[in-house]
């Protein structure tokens, strides 16, 4: 079976989807996230868990991430390989990444996010709520909302507005009907404007970057969600085995995305470990 290509198929469907439904959250007058984004919150146990923390109450929508923390424990931490939107963008930023064979050198630096996670829950306790800024969710949709479709939005309004001043025969004609589609189901009202969009918009370009530098660096050393579901997983009885026919040549380690997977037979880190079965199809000798 091909997990490489159903894993893709999952991802950027999950990502698409994201994206549409964020295209269909539009601003109606009121500073509340309309409900199609919410679908991805109330998938996400990390919120069920600090907001019952700081409020000692869960709204009903949030049990939806009861389903995603079971499977957890049943397949490992799948969400991240599999279904986070975000996960997916870190990947293809993380295709560019040459470097291999770093796994061995972060094993320490990989506990960080497990400090994340807790700093996070107890300041949930105290209702401080940072889980808005950490959470991957809430990160995406903070950083969609207020850096990229602003910028977006201001360049795509420019570029048919040069086309329109151009007045190109035939070219212009049906650049005002694309605008008008545009306009009618993707473009923003008006020009949106956040005080704090360029400091969002750095944050979140530095965040994808940082794949440059080590694949999955956010899933590696900072994401408490991420942290959350590797302690979850860590009871789930699917495992990852290497028989007799490894020959240790080190494939599965130099090509794991967060550094989980190992040529030595029980070396492999579960809760790290994203269920890409990648170090399975790439095993030269079958044996994984």
């Amino acid at each position: 079976m091909n997990w490489r290509r159903w894993r893709r198929i999952s991802q950027w469907t999950f990502l698409f989807l994201f994206l549409f439904l964020f295209i269909r959250t539009a601003y109606r007058g009121t500073d509340e996230i309309a409900y199609p984004v919410r679908i991805f919150l109330h998938l996400d146990p990390l919120i069920l868990l600090t907001t019952f923390l700081s409020t000692y109450a869960v709204p009903l929508a949030l049990l939806l991430s009861l389903i995603t923390a079971a499977l957890t424990l049943i397949l490992g931490r799948f969400f991240c390989g599999w279904v986070c939107p975000l996960g997916t963008l870190h990947d293809a930023v993380g295709h560019f990444n040459r470097r291999r064979k770093d796994a061995a050198s972060d094993s320490a630096a990989r506990r960080f996010k497990y400090y994340v996670l807790i700093v996070v829950v107890i300041s949930s306790v105290f209702t401080l709520q940072i889980a808005g800024f950490m959470d991957p969710i809430s990160l995406l949709i903070r950083s969609m909302a207020v850096a990229v479709e602003p910028v977006l939005n201001l360049m795509t309004h420019t570029v048919f507005d040069l086309l329109y001043r151009a007045d190109i025969p035939g070219v212009t004609a049906a650049s005002e009907f694309i605008y008008a589609l545009l306009k009618t189901h993707i473009l923003a009202f008006r020009q949106p404007l956040f005080y704090q969009g360029v400091f969002i918009g750095l944050l979140f370009a530095a965040i994808l970057a940082a794949n440059l530098y080590r694949r999955r660096f956010w899933c590696r050393y900072l994401c408490p969600l991420g942290a959350l579901f590797g302690v979850i997983a860590r009871v789930s009885p699917v495992k990852r085995m290497v028989g007799d026919g490894c020959s240790s040549c080190g494939v599965c380690e130099r090509e794991c995305r967060t550094g989980a997977a190992s040529d030595k037979d029980g070396a492999w880190r579960k809760p790290e470990c994203v269920m890409c079965f990648e170090c399975q199809e790439d095993c030269p000798t079958n044996a994984v």
